[in-house]
């Protein structure tokens, strides 16, 4: 390493970035939804649920495993949804930083 200021400067800015990412990520939303959209799920980018939608149409006493269904694949659209934008918001933090070998 030639310059540990440098390094250290660089390390700085990452951490910057970094800071503003998260802050990013925890005001985006995505939604996932199940069954056509009767069920519908808003989480944040960090995945903390925000919203649960269900159509009253849905709803059957008779079916609760068709809901709980519907509502686990609801989860699982939005949950990748999130870790997609979060590694995207995440890759894109790294560009531009002259980053010396073996830092990380």
């Amino acid at each position: 390493m030639k310059n540990p200021f440098e390094a250290m400067k660089q390390f700085k800015k990452l951490q910057e970035k970094m800071e503003k990412v998260e802050e990013e990520l925890s005001q985006t939303l995505v939604e996932g939804s199940a069954g056509g959209g009767v069920v519908k799920i808003v989480l944040t980018a960090k995945e903390e649920v925000k919203e649960v939608k269900i159509n009253p149409e849905v709803v059957d006493k008779e079916d609760v495993e068709m809901l709980e269904d519907l509502i686990a694949s609801a989860l699982r659209d939005a949950l990748t949804k999130a870790k997609e934008v979060s590694s995207q918001k995440l890759e894109n933090l790294t560009k531009g930083l002259a980053l010396p070998p073996g830092l990380f």
